[in-house]
């Protein structure tokens, strides 16, 4: 079944019917972090610097804080807040760079195996989005948007204690607009990972190639987004520090 949940996500972004399609070249280097401060609580934080013509030019960048709670082994809870800010790039370039807030709610389950480490991640988005295009710079449009992720991990290669140490991380996450101010379609892009990962510790990062599909807003401009990503995940237990 969640075999199938993937491919029928992937699949979604071949129904848009593109008008026009614009292929960028970028490149995503992130960090992310879950780290326990006390019982189930903790926080999370993600950092992202998002370039266009591979590194040359700012495509967007991105911090997103939030509180976690652990609700039980398996099921990690999230509540934050996100400021994104994006500029103008590829061959349909926005009028101009634009701040983004976000206070987002989400939800991990992790599926863990021997043989394949499977989660999925929800999440919900509120936005508030200040336009390049007012007279009035202030300008604020609200939107929703959901999100989901399913991932999936293939061990390589293990250590003595039978801990990957290599893997290969695949994932696909699809995001889709909810009223109001969605644009000219649900769709409003989708995600595509393929890697190599290495696990260090608390810690893992993985190199591998993304491939973005966007959908503008005005439901005529496609994007085809070849990235390079480049990602350091840690679960550092923080409560370490004051026991």
């Amino acid at each position: 079944m969640q075999k199938f949940a993937l491919l029928v996500f992937i699949s979604i972004p071949l129904l848009a019917q593109p008008d026009v399609i614009d292929f960028n070249q970028n490149g995503w280097f992130s960090y992310s972090g879950d780290h326990r401060v006390a019982g189930r609580w903790g926080i999370h934080f993600d950092a992202q610097w998002r370039r266009a013509q591979i590194i040359t030019r700012w495509q967007q960048y991105q911090f997103r804080p939030g509180v976690n709670f652990q609700a039980n082994r398996n099921l990690l809870l999230t509540v934050g807040y996100a400021f994104t800010r994006t500029y103008p790039y590829g061959d349909f370039p926005g009028p101009g760079a634009f701040p983004e807030h976000r206070i987002y709610q989400q939800a991990v389950i992790r599926h863990p195996r021997t043989s394949v480490n499977i989660s999925q991640r929800f999440r919900l988005e509120q936005r508030f989005i200040e336009s390049p295009n007012s007279s009035n710079p202030r300008s604020t449009t609200y939107s929703n948007r959901f999100r989901y992720m399913f991932r999936a991990e293939l061990p390589l290669a293990r250590n003595g204690d039978s801990e990957k140490t290599w893997y290969l991380p695949v994932w696909d996450e699809i995001l889709l607009g909810i009223p109001p101010n969605m644009g000219a379609r649900t769709f409003d892009h989708n995600r595509l990972f393929v890697g190599i990962g290495r696990a260090l510790g608390a810690g893992n990062i993985e190199l591998g190639y993304m491939n973005q599909f966007v959908g503008q807003k005005n439901g005529q401009i496609f994007e085809f987004n070849n990235t390079l990503f480049v990602t350091f995940t840690s679960t550092f237990d923080l409560s370490q520090l004051w026991r």
